[in-house]
């Protein structure tokens, strides 16, 4: 039985996992410096992706009565508020490669702002249209 939930949940991060996985390759082959723009998708993606693990819980705590959200905006707004606080992590996580280990993710604000920018669009997105699962 636990492991049965324990399975459940870590499917919840199967498209995370995947975005993450395309995320590494296209670093560690340096496909975002010859495509600078596919950063900007990618950003889009994982909002996304995040959205669609989170719906899932949100689901499966409600199969299990502890949490009900009945309106549909403040499902959505449940949903993008817990996206948008992933990405400002993702951004520390950047800011803290940058900081620590000379990593350059952030070449400047107006980047990282459009980075937070389309995971909230993927979010919100995402929110919508995964709230019917």
């Amino acid at each position: 039985m636990i492991k049965n939930k324990f399975l459940k949940i870590l499917s919840f991060f199967i498209f995370p996992f995947i975005v993450f996985m395309i995320h590494m390759v296209f670093a560690f082959y340096g496909v975002y410096i010859t495509f600078t723009w596919l950063d900007i998708p990618m950003h889009f993606l994982g909002g996304l992706a995040i959205s669609y693990t989170i719906v899932l819980f949100l689901k499966f705590f409600k199969d299990k009565n502890m949490i009900n959200i009945r309106n549909r905006f403040i499902f959505v707004l449940v949903v993008v508020a817990l996206v948008i606080l992933v990405a400002v992590l993702w951004e520390f996580y950047e800011f803290f490669l940058k900081t620590f280990f000379n990593v350059s993710t952030q070449p400047n604000l107006e980047d990282t702002l459009l980075d937070l920018f389309m995971g909230l669009v993927g979010g919100l997105f995402g929110g919508i249209v995964f709230r019917r699962i």
